[in-house]
Parts: structure tokens; sequence; C-alpha cells
């Protein structure tokens, strides 16, 4: 997923340009959009010891360092989204969602390995993905997890009306598995965050270049 946020970051923001709506120190406002549209636009806002990711979908607020330009300054296309979840100071349950194809690749993986413990298994891997990956259910977290959890499996379908007989198979360990991954839209934001610093710094530091080249010539 980060991969494919990375492309879709860069297809999204190829025409953008920056507005600097209020540079003061630590005070900043920026804000970048296609001319002429708003879609993808984001805006960046500092103040001393935070940052305002504001954009195309829900906002976020960090919180690390007094200048949290120099808490995100990274090169372009690398983030670190696990730290940079832990700063948040509003929208962290929103960081992590779940992910259907996370949640099958634990469901098939484990009716790989009793298949492998256990050939006499036969008809799991098609019984699995009939009543479990094939349902309308896996598309949400709770619903998929209680398939899981309800799921039994018999080699000789006829005993599961027996009195007293146990399922051939069961998932087990399900409270363990993790089904969740960054949300696309957080992944987003701090790839604009990079970004964004990175197109300011590109107009600051020449700036401040021929600033300190003004000085110099005066002092002579």
């Amino acid at each position: 997923m980060r991969t494919d946020t990375e492309e879709r970051f860069a297809g999204g923001t190829s025409g953008h340009e920056m507005t600097v709506l209020h540079d003061d120190g630590l005070y900043r406002h920026l804000r970048f959009k296609k001319p002429g549209t708003g879609i993808y636009w984001f805006g960046l806002v500092t103040v001393p010891g935070s940052l305002i990711f504001q954009g195309d979908g829900r906002s976020l607020v960090f919180s690390r360092i007094d200048d949290m330009f120099e808490f995100f300054r990274s090169p372009t296309g690398q983030i670190n989204p696990g730290y940079w979840a832990e700063k948040l100071t509003s929208g962290r349950d929103q960081v992590m969602k779940y992910d259907e194809e996370i949640f099958t690749s634990h469901v098939l993986e484990n009716a790989a390995e009793a298949l492998h413990d256990d050939p006499g298994l036969t008809g799991l891997t098609e019984a699995v993905q009939r009543e479990i990956i094939e349902s309308d259910e896996i598309g949400f977290e709770a619903e998929a997890l209680r398939a899981v959890r309800d799921f039994e499996f018999y080699k000789n379908e006829e005993e599961r009306y027996r009195h007293g007989k146990s399922p051939d198979f069961q998932f087990d360990d399900v409270w363990e598995w993790n089904c969740r991954d960054y949300d696309w839209w957080f992944l987003w934001a701090c790839h604009a965050i990079v970004w964004g610093i990175a197109q300011y710094d590109g107009l600051r530091l020449p700036a401040s270049r021929s600033a300190s080249v003004s000085s110099m010539e005066s002092a002579r």
C-alpha cells in the first residue's frame, strides 16, 4: 500500500503550486493546489510545537518539537508512518484501518499450514474459499473475524451432526491476528508533508543565500 500511495500522491499533485499565505519564523501557512481545481489540495500550518495538515480529506495535528518542519524534513518519498503516528494529537484512531487483503492472507496461510500438517483435510481450501473468502462478511472487520471463529471443517460432512464429534479443523488464536494497515489518507498526508517542506525549502534556501551574499558585499 505504501508504494501505491506514493504513486497516487505523485500523480495527484503533479500540477500543484505552492502559495505562501504566512511565513514568520515558526508561524507558517502554506497551501498547495493545482490552479483551477481543488482536487488533492493540501495545506501545512505550523506554530511552535505543532503542525496541522489540512487537505482534501480529514485534518491531522502532530506535535513533537518547536520546529515541526525540522521534525518532518526528509528526502522526498521517505516517510516514517509508525513513528509519526505516535506524534498525533488528533485523529490517531483513524490511522490504522482494517485491510481485507491482510485478513485473506491470514485465512489462506492458516488453512495451507493445516493442510500441510494433515493432508487428509481434503476440501479444506475449497470450504474456506466458499464460506469465508467469497462471503460478503469479510468487508467488515468484526464480521470477518466472526466468520473465521465460527468456521468448522469436517473431513466427513455427515459427522458435523454427530453428537460429541469435534471439527477436524478450526482456526486457532484468531484474536492474535493483526488485520490492519495504515490508512491510505494518513500515508498520503505523510508524503504531502515531506514534499511540501521540500518545496518550501527550495523557495527559502535560494533567498537565504542571496541575502547572505548581499550582506557580505555590503560588509566589503
